[in-house]
């Protein structure tokens, strides 16, 4: 009878450059391949996968690819398990007496190309081995995690950027790319000013300035990259730490500076985080900024208030904002230009508002008063108005400090 074989090939994560140890998939699957020719074996399946670890917490499940191999087997259509390494399907004891388990049920074995052997799960010898390779595969991955601890202490201590990808306005070693950086300058400076993160975004991708990765920028986004500390200098460090619920949660902390040069000063640095970390500038909506008119404007079909949403792509692949009718959806409309649309008409209207006569001529002691109440009032209208224009305040929040204005 021939032996049904499953290849599996799997590279572990790496930083980005960095060459994974499990080797090329290509070549895992050709040395696998090879194995099952000398032996006379059949391949069922071929089963990849990238960037993926065999190292798990005790009892937690392995990736989707990894259990396929598994149902494999189960369901009879495989009767070993070939890799270029033992250390490819498992690198935990507790991993291993899984699969232990799986060959006292269906009798599979596991092959090796490099180690030149197979492993006979269902006999004691065969299980000490694996065992035992269990155990070596478990310390190598200990120590390996120690040398990068040490490794992340030592550049902490000399200041040496240490970054996984190129961050937007640098270099991989620590210079500064001129065009992103002056960008990120401006960009500190309009914040500061009252200049929305809307706005920034959309200049950027209008200049073609996209991020590292090679998307458009949104303030969300763009809201992150002006909070990172290393635009001043400041060298951070992030662990992820376990919290008592057993929920994972990645802190980060400020370790001093830098041996790069900063793109603008700790000074505008932390001002700019107080700036967007500041409490009133989120209003309405339970602390989260809503677009322009989401939940303001109605749908004139079923009256539905409208949402933000996204159009489907057009022929060259871009989309753009809309407000989309949140009950049958019935109606659809650009958002920029119906937000250009409003905005204009608040800021007339803020005008008229400015330049209306005094109403109370019969009371001239009240007379002698109003212009100076009307100057205010106008004042706090044209404020609302342009504050509701660049995104700072909703279409709630803005009518009713009209009101309270009318009222005074």
């Amino acid at each position: 009878m021939t032996v049904r074989a499953i290849i599996y090939a799997r590279l572990s994560p790496t930083p980005r450059g960095e060459e994974s140890k499990g080797g090329n998939l290509t070549q895992q699957v050709e040395l696998s391949q090879a194995l099952c020719d000398r032996n006379g074996w059949s391949v069922v399946a071929v089963i990849v996968e990238k960037d993926t670890s065999a190292s798990t917490k005790r009892g937690a499940k392995r990736s989707d690819e990894w259990e396929h191999v598994k149902a494999l087997v189960e369901d009879g259509k495989a009767d070993a398990i070939v890799s270029r390494h033992f250390d490819r399907m498992y690198r935990t004891p507790w991993d291993l007496e899984d699969l232990v388990d799986l060959a006292e049920s269906t009798g599979v074995t596991l092959a090796a190309a490099q180690a030149q052997g197979v492993l006979d799960l269902s006999t004691p010898s065969g299980r000490l081995a694996a065992r035992i390779g269990a155990v070596v595969a478990r310390n190598e991955t200990e120590m390996r995690v120690e040398r990068q601890v040490l490794g992340h202490q030592r550049r902490r201590e000399s200041g040496r950027p240490f970054w996984s990808t190129r961050p937007f306005g640098f270099e991989r070693d620590g210079r500064h790319r001129a065009a992103e950086a002056e960008a990120l300058r401006q960009a500190y400076r309009d914040v500061l000013t009252g200049v929305s993160l809307w706005s920034i975004a959309k200049d950027w991708n209008t200049r073609g300035l996209l991020s590292p990765h090679g998307n458009e920028w949104r303030s969300s986004n763009l809201r992150g990259v002006l909070l990172k500390p290393r635009n001043a200098g400041i060298q951070t460090y992030s662990q992820w730490v376990e919290k008592p619920d057993g929920k994972r949660v990645r802190l980060t902390e400020e370790t001093g500076a830098g041996n790069w040069d900063a793109i603008v000063s700790e000074g505008m640095f932390r001002a700019l985080v107080r700036y967007l970390s500041d409490p009133e500038r989120n209003t309405g909506g339970g602390g989260k900024r809503k677009a322009l008119l989401s939940g303001v404007v109605r749908c004139s079909k079923c009256q539905a208030v409208a949402t933000q949403g996204w159009s489907k792509k057009n022929a060259a692949g871009e989309r753009y904002r809309i407000y989309t009718c949140s009950g049958g959806r019935c109606i659809t409309c650009p958002a920029d230009a119906l937000d250009s649309f409003v905005v204009r008409k608040v800021i007339d209207k803020a005008e008229e508002w400015n330049a209306a006569p005094a109403t109370d001529n019969a009371d001239e002691e009240r007379e002698a008063e109003l212009p100076a109440e009307e100057t205010a009032a106008s004042e706090r209208r044209t404020a609302l108005a342009e504050m509701f224009a660049v995104g700072d305040i909703d279409g709630s929040t803005l009518r009713t400090g009209i009101a309270r204005c009318d009222a005074t």
